[in-house]
């Protein structure tokens, strides 16, 4: 079981710059965190969780706190392997176990879409963690891009299939119509690739003043316009402008009234956006997202220690934008399989093709993933999603030229499929697991 002690200093590097200082009754100052997953604040000091809990002292300020269990769930290529699956399955997990989990989302931004699917009821997270469907408390660290016409109209999809989310935010970086608008019109942003969601803009905008100086919250959204029309020497569009207003207006109320100092989150769940061949640093340049996915994006909070790592996969490679190309053509007829990727307008069609073992041994090397784990005592685990789309046969691509194809496989010979899988991986999983359904319904094969 992984595990670690949270420290206030852990928690103020997740969230930012929404902390209120408190003293701990010796003169040290320890953040009172508002979005709160750890003590409960008692007058001035601090007091052990209301649920009994093994304690441990952190001897720099002697306080005292909750241990919690670290999962991390990340995408292995490309993005669209399974990650919200994988998530919810997590979240059902500790449920079940009687624990109480938070999903982190520490990277991307409404580019995400996770589909999960429970009881009947479908969603695709972009805003929100994928333990929304389960009602598990989505927190957003500082590192996420938040547009708030997005997040009110998937807070409102939600509300309308009969969820009430619970989402803390914190000092995170805002997208507003400017920054959308900017990125459809730039050519740069449309030839590396883009969702249109204003990322890669944000993302600019903020490493220049005022921007970067000067901490905006939604609270300040004519400032936020002001400042980006200016930025990209924009006319002001007055029906964006009053969107984006109403729609801060709802988080204000919406989000922050329901923030609260808690204290027993059991398990911490973080979720990773996109998949690690589009990371920053360690993706395919030029075609890469504007965020550290991968452990890079989790470094300095002090998590990672003993922490689950799961990189997800489907059986067959994909590609939802501009750069890569799979390589030979997906054995599977997905034409009648459950999928929500769909053409559009600035990521094109969604390209399939066999599954490339060079792609994940790639992710991995690139990302340094052993040394993590060896530095971290990590457990790294390997997650299978859409096994059900194997019927007929079964091709993995290995090497340049070199293939392994299984005939005549059933869905049932998951044994057969993942040997072929791990056999011509560059590490060995501690775990392997797969699914095979819409559902959460993820198992263990060994």
């Amino acid at each position: 079981m992984a595990a670690l002690w949270l420290s206030a200093g852990i928690l103020q590097e997740l969230l930012g710059d929404h902390v209120i200082n408190t003293e701990d009754g010796e003169g040290n100052d320890i953040p009172e965190i508002i979005a709160g997953i750890i003590l409960k604040s008692v007058g001035t000091g601090w007091t052990k969780p209301e649920k009994e809990v093994k304690p441990c002292i952190d001897k720099k300020r002697n306080n005292t706190y909750q241990i919690m269990e670290v999962k991390i769930v990340l995408g292995h290529t490309f993005g669209d392997e399974g990650k919200g699956v994988t998530v919810q399955w997590l979240c059902k997990k500790a449920i079940e176990e009687g624990k109480k989990p938070l999903v982190i989302r520490f990277s991307g931004g409404p580019q995400a879409a996770h589909t999960i699917f429970n009881g009947g009821t479908e969603h695709i997270c972009s805003s929100f963690g994928s333990g929304v469907l389960l009602g598990v408390s989505t927190l957003l660290t500082k590192e996420v891009f938040i547009d708030p016409i997005c997040l009110t109209n998937e807070l409102k999809v939600l509300r309308e299939k009969g969820i009430e989310p619970k989402l803390f935010i914190t000092g995170n970086r805002i997208i507003t119509p400017y920054d959308v608008l900017a990125g459809r019109n730039n050519s740069k942003v449309l030839s590396d690739g883009t969702c249109g969601k204003g990322i890669y803009p944000t993302f600019e905008k903020y490493s220049h003043s005022p921007w970067k100086n000067h901490f905006f919250g939604l609270k300040d959204a004519e400032l936020m316009l002001k400042y980006s029309a200016d930025y990209y020497k924009m006319e002001r569009i007055p029906e964006y402008d009053e969107m984006f207003k109403k729609a801060c207006l709802e988080m204000l109320t919406e989000v922050y009234d329901s923030i609260v100092v808690t204290s027993d989150y059991d398990v911490l769940i973080f979720e990773g956006s996109q998949g690690l061949l589009l990371d920053m640093d360690n993706g395919f340049y030029p075609n890469v997202t504007p965020s550290k996915v991968g452990l890079n994006g989790l470094l300095g909070y002090d998590i990672l220690d003993k922490a689950e790592v799961y990189l997800v996969t489907r059986t067959y490679t994909t590609r939802h934008g501009n750069g890569y190309e799979p390589k030979e053509p997906c054995p599977f007829d997905l034409s009648k399989k459950h999928e929500t990727n769909v053409t559009n307008e600035f990521q094109g069609d969604f390209k399939t093709g066999a599954l490339e073992i060079g792609l994940l041994n790639s992710a991995y090397e690139r990302h340094c993933i052993d040394n993590y784990v060896k530095k971290y005592n990590m457990s790294l685990n390997l997650v299978v999603t859409h096994m059900d789309v194997i019927d007929g046969a079964f091709k993995v691509v290995h090497s340049a030229g070199c293939d392994s194809y299984l005939k005549g496989c059933r869905i049932t010979d998951y044994n057969k499929c993942i040997n072929m899988i791990e056999k011509h991986l560059c590490y060995k999983p501690d775990h392997v697991y797969y699914n095979d359904s819409v559902e959460s319904n993820i198992k263990q094969i060994r």
